[in-house]
């Protein structure tokens, strides 16, 4: 029997419903984490929102919630997968310095500024606490794996320089204050870009630079605690 107008177009409509919604993801949960970058890069992180990430991922907008539980779980678990790149980038860098303590301590240091500069979203979320599940496991352990290669790296530096063990958090403190800074500075100041040249590369030459020079302040001992007591009285 021929089908009716009506008929027809409630068909017609169907199989057009068919054809856009079967949008499916082998791993739904890394299509996320994929979107996640642009959605950050193009709204920031006050723009950012799960129905964004569905949009751009072709799913339904209640589909990341399923996964993530709401925008923080997903921020969270895209912030610990960036933390593992970084740690990844930082093994490279050091597989391919020397093996001395301070070349180590460059290698993870123009590592983290390198990382920064070509993951601009990912590295203004990584230190952003509010923002994310700070008691994440995933999150925790790889943070402090990224930790543990500059203080791996700065303990060989004092070891080398026999500075005692004590020197070595303000160390630690420091060195992260400059390549932090330093960092930070490029991706937000254009002022300071144009100064340092404008581009990663040159920003990786003078980190090394600033590093290279800044070797006898990490390599040099405690200052002397000052004397208790009263002065011997001169002969």
């Amino acid at each position: 029997m021929a089908q009716t107008a009506k008929a027809r177009r409630k068909t017609a409509a169907a199989g057009g419903r068919r054809a856009r919604a079967p949008y499916h993801h082998g791993d739904l949960r890394a299509a996320l984490l994929e979107v996640a970058e642009s959605v950050l890069l193009d709204h920031g992180l006050e723009g950012f929102t799960l129905r964004e990430c569905a949009r751009r991922a072709g799913v339904s907008h209640g589909a990341p919630a399923h996964h993530f539980g709401d925008a923080r779980g997903l921020l969270t678990e895209f912030t610990a997968v960036s933390f593992e790149q970084l740690v990844a980038l930082m093994q490279e860098y050091r597989a391919r310095a020397a093996p001395d303590g301070y070349s180590q301590l460059v290698a993870t240091g123009l590592a983290y500024v390198d990382y920064a500069l070509a993951h601009r979203a990912r590295f203004q979320l990584m230190f952003r606490s509010d923002r994310l599940e700070q008691g994440n496991e995933r999150l925790v352990a790889a943070g402090d794996r990224a930790y543990a290669h500059l203080h791996e790296t700065m303990e060989l530096v004092t070891s080398e320089a026999k500075v005692r063990s004590a020197a070595l958090e303000p160390k630690i403190a420091l060195a992260w204050s400059m390549v932090h800074g330093f960092a930070t500075l490029m991706l937000d100041n254009r002022g300071f870009a144009t100064v340092v040249g404008g581009d990663a590369r040159h920003a990786h030459d003078l980190m090394g630079e600033l590093l290279m020079r800044s070797r006898p302040v990490f390599e040099a001992g405690d200052r002397p605690e000052p004397r208790v007591g009263k002065r011997r009285p001169r002969p």
